[in-house]
């Protein structure tokens, strides 16, 4: 840990810097000696002070992991102070993008191209169970999956001549209802889910 080495090192510097200054009357080459360990001796607990402060930036949480102990109460942006033997895992609670492309069945059995985009944050109140059952990548484990999952079984109830009437509303709607059921009792907020493009078999679109 860099912790403890700058500790023992700022200590081990202070130590010879007594003793070196212990004999600075008696040579040059003891009052050089002094110097440079009373140097290091401050540069180092300087260091070591700085691994008990971490700064989380704006739109950001962090999530104290003491060796697999992880604290419930999440950092909040800004300067902080830490167990200097714990790790802090930030993650962002800022309004993120999911652009999925992917083939989905309509109600006649048809194939149909979509292209979604799913609007979510991360709720800062859950970063904590998010990381202890989740971990990081949790939008590729969680997200992912529900997004194609939810988006198909929603658009084999529809026709897919309604996906491009008025229907296709109510289909974005209903998209992020189911969606969100799924993924907000595990941390993740649903803002949106907007249909940016669907593409009809070509002899439909004909």
């Amino acid at each position: 840990m860099f912790f403890i080495l700058s500790v023992l090192v700022a200590v081990g510097s202070f130590i010879a810097w007594r003793s070196a200054r212990g004999g600075a009357a008696a040579s040059q080459l003891s009052r050089g000696s002094s110097a440079i360990f009373g140097a290091a001796a401050v540069l180092f607990t300087l260091l070591a002070f700085g691994q008990t402060i971490t700064v989380v930036p704006a739109g950001n949480v962090g999530v104290v992991d003491f060796f697999g102990t992880v604290s419930q109460t999440t950092l909040k942006a800004g300067i902080n102070f830490i167990n200097p033997l714990a790790r802090v895992v930030k993650f962002s609670v800022k309004t993120e993008e999911l652009k999925e492309t992917m083939d989905v069945p309509s109600k006649e059995g048809l194939t149909v191209q979509l292209e979604i985009s799913a609007l979510f944050h991360l709720n800062p109140e859950k970063a904590a169970e998010v990381y202890k059952s989740v971990g990081e990548n949790y939008v590729e484990i969680l997200l992912v999956p529900q997004v194609r999952s939810v988006s198909r079984g929603v658009t084999a109830g529809y026709d897919a001549r309604a996906l491009y009437t008025s229907e296709r509303e109510v289909l974005a709607q209903m998209i992020m209802a189911d969606l969100e059921k799924l993924v907000a009792p595990r941390g993740i907020t649903i803002e949106g889910t907007p249909l940016r493009r669907i593409g009809l078999p070509p002899g439909l679109t004909a």
